[in-house]
């Protein structure tokens, strides 16, 4: 029977992008949940094996977005009851959260594709990788903080679980959408936006070949992946 994996978005452009794709490659059983819709839209706790909360453009620490606390409970269920959770970006934050570690607002935004410094770069790699964030998790107590940036820790691993602070999942159609949204709400400039597509080939594809990696290593720590 193959492993469930359950992803959870917070909005119609936080896709699980080419981790989708890649738990689809792999056999994994995929399901994908709208977070942002409230508890009623959440899997239930027993119902998946692995779990994926990708990024929003929400601050964990908004207390004024209701569908936040559920979210929450359900990710610390996940990991009191030994399901592995990969958080990206927003999702590596409430993660933080939940293992212990704080949230808040980082020095400066950080936006565009980075090069970071990683501790092993057979788990995670240097990149590039697309940041966008104005949030920082720290490393959660008793976690190994694996690579970081300037700007902000960038991944930890602790024992089945990994928070990562950038997005692996990206494709060019993926960032295009944030795009536009943020040319409504930031004031992105056609710099940003050059800037933003310029890591993706002609086919819109972006670096996936160190994602591949990453997730995979995720799966093999979760025992999934032998």
């Amino acid at each position: 029977m193959a492993a469930r994996i359950a992803f959870l978005q917070h909005s119609s452009t936080d896709v699980p992008g080419v981790l989708g794709e890649l738990a689809g490659e792999l056999g994994l059983d995929v399901s994908v949940h709208r977070a942002d819709h409230g508890r009623d839209s959440l899997p239930r706790s027993g119902s998946f094996d692995l779990l994926v909360v990708m990024g929003s453009i929400n601050s964990v620490y908004d207390s004024t977005v209701r569908w936040i606390g559920p979210e929450r409970r359900l990710v610390a269920d996940a990991v009191d009851g030994g399901v592995p959770v990969l958080g990206v970006c927003f999702g590596g934050q409430l993660l933080t959260q939940v293992l212990g570690g704080t949230v808040g607002p980082a020095s400066s935004t950080e936006l565009g594709w980075t090069t970071v410094r990683t501790t092993d770069p057979g788990r995670i790699g240097a990149g590039p990788w697309l940041n966008w964030h104005e949030d920082a998790f720290t490393c959660p107590p008793g976690a190994e903080l694996l690579a970081t940036t300037d700007i902000a820790p960038q991944a930890y691993v602790k024992g089945i679980h990994t928070g990562v602070q950038f997005h692996p999942e990206v494709t060019a159609d993926v960032v295009r959408s944030w795009i536009e949204e943020a040319r409504d709400q930031d004031g992105i400039d056609d710099a940003h936006v050059t800037a933003l597509l310029a890591g993706f080939d002609q086919q819109g594809r972006g670096p996936e070949k160190q994602t591949e990696s990453l997730f995979k290593g995720f799966l093999s720590r979760a025992g999934t992946l032998v």
